[in-house]
């Protein structure tokens, strides 16, 4: 909008570039403004706009530029060239739009293909002052940009910016050292022994002790040196390594010493404890 004082009523003209203005520019004429109005801009419309106010007492003149930016088109076809081993030369056909925005420039970008993540190469790049960026790297792509804040750039580098440099790989040796044998098995062990007991008669009496080893140690219950396993008048259990002998009702017959003997192939341990029944 620019605003006047002009008596009589001027006539109002708008050009652009010294012609006349888009088709799609709309004029609004007050007695003393006007204003140009272009909805849904486009590069094109980038130009020097100039306002002619005259009427019979002569004219005046007041021009301004306006620079419409876009998203560029994307420049190319690329061409990649490993002339020297481990360097890629990188050149690329100018964008089309380069004509139209004398700031638009170019971005490289590379890919390692083994971290898959994306790494600025160069940025900033004037076609009309550089064609050709040299730079170490796996994958590439070529972005052009009117401006910082308006930046185009391949999301997913298109086929013909994507290429592979090959690269010996060494072959990796690992010398491990021999590896020993590991055991699991031991002796049996008494870790917690049985206690003295003292019971009068036709009360319950309970001993116990915690024996460890591997294979499973087998474990025997004897008084005065004879085998109470297999006599019904005391229950022997082994559980988790526990083992337990219980009189359900202590007599005079059960004063006596008492001992238990726990082996495998690995050994035998045995620990034993007096039972004084009053």
């Amino acid at each position: 909008m620019k605003s006047f004082n002009a008596s009589p009523v001027p006539k109002i003209i708008w050009l652009k570039d010294a012609g006349a203005v888009s088709k799609r520019a709309t004029v609004s004429n007050s007695d003393n403004s006007s204003q140009l109005l272009i909805t849904s801009a486009e590069r094109a419309d980038t130009g020097v706009y100039t306002i002619l106010v005259k009427n019979i007492v002569g004219q005046e003149t007041f021009s301004f530029e306006i620079r419409v930016t876009d998203d560029p088109k994307p420049p190319g076809p690329v061409e990649l060239d490993e002339n020297v081993p481990g360097t890629v030369t990188v050149s690329w056909v100018p964008s089309p739009d380069e004509k139209k925005d004398d700031r638009l420039h170019y971005i490289v970008t590379k890919r390692d293909s083994v971290k898959r993540t994306w790494q600025m190469v160069a940025d900033r790049l004037f076609n009309q002052q550089v064609h050709r960026h040299q730079h170490h790297g796996r994958n590439a792509s070529i972005g052009s940009a009117s401006t910082p804040r308006m930046t185009w750039a391949f999301p997913n580098p298109p086929s013909q910016a994507t290429w592979e440099v090959g690269k010996r790989k060494d072959k990796f040796t690992l010398n491990m050292p021999e590896s020993k044998g590991c055991s699991f098995e031991s002796p049996p062990s008494i870790t917690v022994p049985l206690k003295m007991h003292t019971s009068p008669e036709t009360y319950e009496c309970y001993m116990s002790c915690a024996v460890t080893g591997n294979p499973k140690p087998s474990v025997t219950w004897y008084r005065n040196n004879l085998s109470l396993n297999t006599n019904t008048n005391y229950y022997i259990t082994n559980t988790c390594g526990v083992c337990s002998m219980v009189i359900l009702r202590v007599g005079s017959k059960d004063n006596g010493d008492y001992t238990i003997v726990a082996q495998n192939p690995l050994g035998r341990v045995e620990c034993s404890t007096k039972l004084t029944v009053k």
